[in-house]
């Protein structure tokens, strides 16, 4: 407030406040359960990956790299465990 008792313009009141602010804690909201629309598109999405996993596992060219490529990615993390 200025002299006049008015309160600067962008400038909030510095004045004892009475009332408390109510503040609404994120983790304390309850999720809301996905809609059916919502579940059928997952579902879809889901059946999707299974059946393209299950391509994959058909390839046996494939899987071999996939092997190799595994052995990779387990020699690399013995240097880290």
């Amino acid at each position: 407030m200025d002299k006049r008792g008015l309160i600067a313009e962008n400038k909030l009141p510095t004045g004892n406040v009475k009332t408390p602010v109510p503040v609404k804690i994120v983790h304390d909201i309850v999720k809301a359960e996905p809609s059916k629309d919502e579940m059928k598109w997952r579902a879809e999405d889901a059946m999707r990956d299974l059946e393209r996993a299950e391509k994959h596992k058909q390839d046996k060219e494939l899987m071999k790299a996939v092997k190799n490529v595994a052995k990779e990615k387990m020699s690399s993390l013995k240097k880290f465990c």
